[in-house]
């Protein structure tokens, strides 16, 4: 088990988000910047796998494919906060999970597309807040729920079956469903930290894969 200090008290409340997203928490950097960085190098020590093979870094587009605030590539909303990242794939490429964990969701969103959603609860913080991933413009979930686990989840609360997801299990391929700009698969992979009755507490997936600070450029 990892236990990380609270977050809570050193996030905002996401600017600039459209009406059916979440109204998650993310980092204050500005008010509490030696916080985060510390944060940051403890995200990085867990080593976690990349989703994709390959650079992931090389693949994301400067101006809109990090973590904050970016003009959407789809709406063309300026100041939009992204709260994930973008990764280019190859055709039918293979998603796989950043680390084991339990599968929580697989379905399609309007703005995800076909997603995958996995808990972690080996990696907590102290107030109770669970790690989470989620993989998001799937062309289609490999892992899922039968109709009879999914009638035990809605009667247990979500409790039961636990379906455990080995990190080597093949999520998922690549691809363009939901709010996607272009032909060309991609995959949205997003972070954070949740727990019942909160808000969750979204975190920049590249603190998971490297050491560099990485914001969206500004078009011109």
């Amino acid at each position: 088990m990892i236990i990380f200090p609270s977050f809570k008290a050193y996030t905002k409340r996401r600017p600039n988000r459209p009406h059916y997203e979440d109204a998650s928490l993310v980092p204050d950097y500005l008010r509490y910047e030696d916080f985060w960085k510390e944060m940051k190098k403890s995200f990085f020590e867990l080593s976690l796998q990349t989703p994709l093979r390959g650079d992931i870094l090389k693949k994301i587009d400067p101006q809109s494919g990090f973590f904050g605030s970016r003009v959407h590539p789809v709406t063309g909303a300026p100041d939009y906060y992204h709260i994930g990242i973008e990764i280019e794939a190859k055709a039918r490429q293979q998603v796989k999970p950043l680390l084991k964990g339990i599968l929580e969701y697989s379905g399609f969103h309007i703005a995800n597309g076909y997603y995958v959603l996995l808990s972690h609860p080996q990696i907590q913080t102290e107030d109770g807040y669970i790690f989470h991933t989620m993989y998001c413009h799937l062309k289609k979930p490999l892992v899922s729920f039968t109709a009879y686990q999914k009638m035990l989840r809605e009667i247990s609360l979500g409790t039961y079956p636990l379906i455990e997801i080995d990190k080597n299990t093949v999520l998922g391929l690549a691809g363009n469903t939901g709010e996607s700009v272009g032909s060309k698969p991609k995959l949205y992979l997003q972070t954070d930290f949740r727990k019942d009755g909160e808000k969750p507490i979204a975190v920049d997936p590249m603190n998971f894969f490297s050491r560099g600070v990485h914001v969206n450029e500004k078009e011109g």
